[in-house]
């Protein structure tokens, strides 16, 4: 099992088998979309799986990774739709905040229908390039936006990645970093930093000081990712300003993505997708490790080399998050219903401050989350499951996301 792990995850194109990856494939063929990877008969439900269930699920992500018609997720991409849309954003907002979601496993993202063809004035409704970010991008730091590991106090601490906090710039430094950057207004001096870590804030952490850690003086980030513990594969970044795509940096996002507006959303859209993958990767990221430079040694260190994230297992819970019964799952697994609360959340902040927010958001989150996605989401068949989704935009009397069937259809 170690030879084929090794070999998927060196090889996995960018974007493939990140958190919350995509559950819908397309045929380049244009047949309709399917389930990416079903869970293979061999798994169970419920935890420990052994060797043969964790192979059988790295081998359907993999061969799902292989499709050549490609995928979205309908976590990150629709259901951050219908989200930002019943909190209050509008239409245009709403998209672009879940495009870029998805755009940062994928890189760039282009809506397509469940035929696989991208929709009409798909030109106008791609992202641009923010390759930078994307998991299998070791060398720029993009895997540290998709396993968002926890600073701890103490060697026995056991974080709750499950419900984490994103404001706590203590522990929880990636995720508290891009919220304070996506809630910043574009064109702000607050900075997008590699890992993010930056120097010291007046409260001492370095998680929202003014400047990235180092300055003008980067200091490497080094680290390993099991591949099955205890094999792993290392990568190596270092602090200053987050590459995001090529030679751009992130002082340059806002004019990258578009001018303000287009920022604000793509902004909202990369930090949400970071939240969401710090709750699908928990079980890996709170065993994690970040160590600080000290003691003679100037460089951080993130290592993410126990067992719990040993790609096997890392497959199996990709597989667990949509397409099947979630109250049959352990409770740590049952990371689809404990995100996107968390994101409807989220969004409700964001509405806020942009003035936007709709006084009935949390009114009807019961419906649109727990009544709606979540229920949507344990569809096993790709077409059904993404029609139902579809069903609770129609609903809520939105228009449905670029690709999504028609009103008319999704509701018979």
């Amino acid at each position: 099992m170690v030879v084929v792990a090794l070999a998927v995850l060196l090889a996995t194109p960018p974007g493939k088998a990140a958190a919350f990856a995509e559950d819908i494939c397309y045929s380049a063929a244009g047949r309709p979309a399917q389930t990416c990877a079903d869970l293979p008969k061999v798994c169970p439900l419920s935890e420990p799986a052994g060797p043969a269930c964790r192979i059988a699920a790295l081998a359907a992500i993999t061969a799902a990774s292989l499709r050549p018609g490609s995928g979205r997720s309908l976590v990150h991409s629709d259901s951050t739709y219908i989200m930002a849309r019943a909190v209050g954003f509008s239409a245009d907002d709403a998209y672009w905040i879940a495009a870029y979601d998805e755009a940062t496993d994928l890189g760039t993202f282009t809506p397509k229908g469940i035929d696989g063809k991208p929709v009409a004035n798909s030109a106008a409704l791609t992202t641009s390039d923010i390759g930078g970010l994307v998991r299998t991008n070791f060398g720029t730091g993009g895997l540290l936006f998709h396993f968002v590991a926890t600073m701890k106090d103490q060697p026995n601490q056991n974080p709750d990645g499950l419900h984490p906090d994103p404001t706590d710039a203590r522990h929880e430094v990636m995720l508290t970093h891009l919220r304070r950057w996506a809630m910043a207004a574009p064109g702000s001096a607050v900075p997008l930093c590699t890992g993010g870590f930056t120097t010291p804030s007046a409260a001492g952490d370095i998680a929202t000081g003014d400047a990235c850690f180092g300055g003008p003086n980067p200091v490497p980030i080094r680290g390993v990712l099991s591949v099955e513990a205890p094999t792993a594969v290392p990568f190596a970044t270092s602090t200053g300003l987050q590459v995001i795509s090529g030679k751009v940096h992130s002082d340059q996002f806002d004019s990258w993505v578009g001018g303000a507006q287009r920022s604000a959303d793509a902004r909202a859209g990369i930090y949400l997708h970071v939240l969401a993958d710090r709750i699908s990767h928990h079980r890996c990221t709170d065993a994690a490790s970040i160590v600080i430079p000290a003691h003679g040694d100037g460089r951080f260190r993130e290592d993410l080399d126990n067992p719990e994230c040993d790609q096997g297992l890392h497959a199996l819970r990709h597989i667990y998050e949509t397409g099947v019964p979630f109250a049959r799952l352990d409770g740590p697994d049952r990371t689809t219903e404990a995100a996107l609360p968390q994101i409807y959340d989220e969004l409700m902040a964001f509405a806020q401050s942009r003035g936007v927010l709709n006084p009935q958001a949390q009114a009807i989150k019961a419906s649109v989350v727990d009544e709606g996605l979540i229920q949507a989401l344990q569809y096993p068949d790709g077409v059904a499951r993404m029609t139902a989704v579809t069903a609770v935009a129609c609903r809520l009397g939105f228009e449905p996301f670029p690709g999504e069937p028609a009103c008319v259809t999704a509701q018979r």
